[in-house]
């Protein structure tokens, strides 16, 4: 399910309610895509989450 994210933030991702837990998980798909480096990744996905970024995202989006 968590692909090739590290501990740290598989273990972020599962404090996440359902729908920004979908969210993160096409995030970190889309950064496999693009050849985004796996700690790379799970450390852009953490950082987005500890800072409460998703909702900025989403609107961005």
């Amino acid at each position: 399910m968590f692909g090739n994210l590290n501990e740290q933030a598989t273990s972020t991702l599962l404090s996440l309610e359902s729908g920004d837990l979908s969210y993160c998980l096409k995030l970190a798909k889309r950064f496999e895509h693009m050849g985004i480096e796996e700690e790379q990744a799970s450390n852009a996905l953490c950082t987005l989450v500890a800072s409460d970024a998703l909702e900025t995202i989403y609107q961005a989006g």
